[in-house]
């Protein structure tokens, strides 16, 4: 198999490899599939290479007629925290399913930058949402995401009767991935929907993770945005070129809708609809960059909720407070409050 060209989307290299892990376990011969050269090449690139997702795609295409079950589903099985790296040891080390599902959905572009991830209370219920980046949809991706998520709530709170309902952007599929798809989540699915999303109780979040060390999480937390930052100042994503303009004006609470898109080389409609092309709109990728940004603020002590509220760009402390409380299902004292006693800080990285 011959390696494709650069694509503007791309997975890390760890889903082919894990991929192929998976399915050696499984006892399918994959120099068969593949070949060896193809799979000496895969093993020799540096760890941190980020591949298209088309080939990971085709892998997957490639060896489901060789599977008794649908290949993404089974990953979502097989692959553990710890084989995401730091992303994975940040959600061991975290204190409740909530702050788990949060610092997954702050840095999950360190795994592709094909969706993004939203985790907030909607309701009655949680809401893990995916959202494309661009026009490639990709169902497999979306089945191996919020499948894995499902298995690392029970894995990490060690609760195996968790049930969850889930949304897709695909068609209903044949009746026997129907049948597996129910068979992971437990709840009620539902196809051809917005987007796609796992939803549980609103009393998920607070379950306690039992799994890790709550004390390296800042140390974790620092690695992760720096990488984070590395990856979107070279990103060719619209979004995340959105992003890059935004960053530095949110620290100083200016963010003005008319100059982000001035800076951005289009008019503001344009912007607006680029935005829905990703299934955001400006309202929607300011606030999930405040929520990223606060967790950053809550961790220095010198920086007052006060202070946070300007920083950030709220016109008022309620309304500050009443997103953050959107966000977290905590008022930004008592969060702060939570991670004091942890002994969680992380001053080094807020500045």
């Amino acid at each position: 198999m011959s390696l494709p060209q650069a694509s503007l989307c791309t997975v890390h290299l760890g889903y082919l490899l894990m991929l192929i892990d998976c399915l050696k376990q499984d006892g399918i011969d994959v120099d068969g599939l593949w070949g060896g050269d193809y799979l000496q090449t895969l093993g020799a690139l540096d760890p941190n290479t980020r591949r298209p997702i088309e080939e990971w795609e085709a892998l997957v295409e490639q060896a489901q007629p060789h599977s008794e079950r649908d290949v993404a589903l089974r990953m979502a099985e097989f692959v553990k925290p710890w084989d995401t790296g730091p992303i994975g040891f940040i959600t061991m080390a975290s204190h409740n399913l909530r702050e788990a599902a949060e610092a997954l959905a702050q840095f999950y572009n360190l795994l592709n930058d094909v969706y993004t991830l939203d985790a907030e209370l909607v309701g009655e219920r949680f809401e893990i949402a995916m959202r494309p980046l661009s026009a490639h949809i990709s169902p497999s991706l979306e089945r191996l995401t919020l499948a894995t998520i499902c298995w690392h709530a029970r894995w990490l709170s060690r609760r195996a009767d968790l049930h969850f309902d889930a949304t897709f952007t695909f068609d209903m599929p044949a009746p026997s991935l129907t049948a597996a798809l129910q068979k992971t989540f437990g709840g009620t699915l539902t196809f051809n929907a917005p987007r796609s999303c796992l939803l549980g109780p609103a009393e998920y979040e607070t379950l306690p993770v039992s799994r890790g060390d709550h004390g390296v999480q800042e140390t974790l937390r620092a690695q992760l945005m720096a990488e984070m930052a590395s990856l979107q100042d070279t990103s060719t994503s619209f979004v995340h070129k959105v992003e890059r303009i935004i960053k530095p004006r949110l620290e100083t609470g200016e963010v003005n809708l008319d100059d982000i898109a001035a800076e951005a080389g289009v008019s503001v409609r344009t912007l607006q609809t680029r935005l829905e092309e990703s299934g955001l709109n400006f309202r929607a990728l300011l606030d999930r960059m405040r929520h990223a940004q606060v967790l950053l603020y809550m961790g220095d002590v010198d920086i007052s909720l006060i202070d946070m509220a300007h920083m950030l760009g709220f016109a008022t402390q309620s309304s500050f407070h009443h997103a953050f409380k959107r966000w977290t299902g905590m008022t930004p004292g008592q969060y702060r409050k939570q991670r004091l006693r942890a002994g969680i800080s992380n001053r080094a990285t807020a500045r």
